[in-house]
């Protein structure tokens, strides 16, 4: 009698903690996610269940309270980090694990991983991929998943066909930077030196052409008769060109040769002038020659108009 009371006892907690997955999943951020729901014992066999390399995936999912897809009848399919994958977040944002654990987007970011339905490999064709998320879908191509290796494919463990990737997939907006200084990010041999000193250079010369046809004014002449002008477009430009560098969202690179393959960035460019074909025209390679060809045209200017005397324009 005592173990017949004991199971009904465990089905009636197990009962209580599956609260549907999909309903976590559609209630938008990581915080509104987090809902509170019954206070039964931890279900302990996660990680034993997911495997020896998936524990934190396993902790994480139960953080979440999103412990119904575990046990639910629906077919779900779940691109999982391996612990390794979980292990270079930790090192690449500098947190621990439980910091990682503590994100306010956990649920955010899990529900990202997992798509409705069975999907085995040989159903995985290039292209977008819905997911629980909703907001946003995971890009396909090959045998990678959002640039993520699928390093074990086909699993299947109850209710969930289970592909084991070996990187964190994160949708736009939902974790935190790299922990960046000022030093890092200007670094002599680094991206930040040269674009900002281009784009000032462009800035710069556009601005003493038209001035020399307005004013008749030398390059030299319009520096010092509206250094506090110039000033403040250097920093006003320089500026513009760092600030997504310190942002907290660690998909707001500065630097324009990673830009493009920055989810945050393309969800900004979406529906925009500046869409896809557009960038591959104006892209950073095309900004580093122009910028280039501005610091030498200064360059030439100065030494031209100083050798005359006069305005070239």
């Amino acid at each position: 009698a005592r173990r017949e009371i004991s199971t009904t006892r465990t089905m009636a907690c197990t009962a209580t903690r599956v609260s549907t997955f999909a309903k976590a999943s559609t209630r938008g951020r990581g915080a509104t996610l987090r809902r509170q729901v019954s206070t039964a014992a931890p279900v302990t066999t996660k990680a034993a269940l997911l495997g020896d390399d998936l524990a934190i995936l396993s902790a994480a999912v139960e953080k979440a309270e999103l412990t119904g897809a575990l046990t639910g009848d629906k077919p779900l399919t779940v691109f999982a980090p391996t612990d390794a994958a979980f292990a270079q977040v930790c090192e690449d944002l500098q947190l621990s694990k439980e910091e990682v654990l503590g994100l306010e987007s956990l649920a955010d970011i899990l529900t990202y991983h997992v798509v409705d339905g069975t999907v085995t490999s040989a159903d995985l064709k290039d292209g977008e991929v819905p997911t629980l998320n909703e907001r946003f879908s995971l890009d396909v191509a090959g045998t990678t998943v959002n640039g993520a290796n699928i390093v074990k494919a086909d699993e299947t463990i109850g209710n969930l066909t289970v592909h084991r990737v070996d990187a964190v997939m994160f949708p736009p907006w939902s974790a935190p930077a790299k922990v960046l200084t000022p030093q890092q990010v200007l670094a002599f041999e680094g991206w930040a030196p040269e674009v900002i000193n281009g784009r000032l250079a462009m800035l710069g010369f556009l601005t003493a052409v038209v001035q020399e046809v307005a004013t008749g004014q030398s390059f030299t002449e319009q520096f010092s008769s509206n250094f506090g002008i110039f000033a403040a477009q250097i920093q006003l430009w320089a500026f513009a060109s760092l600030a997504p560098a310190f942002s907290s969202n660690e998909g707001y690179t500065a630097d324009p040769f990673s830009m493009d393959a920055s989810r945050t960035w393309r969800e900004v460019f979406k529906g925009g002038p500046w869409g896809p074909e557009a960038r591959k025209i104006f892209n950073a390679q095309t900004e580093q020659t122009n910028g280039r060809a501005a610091m030498v045209g200064i360059v030439a200017l100065i030494a031209v108009e100083t050798f005359t005397g006069h305005a070239l324009f």
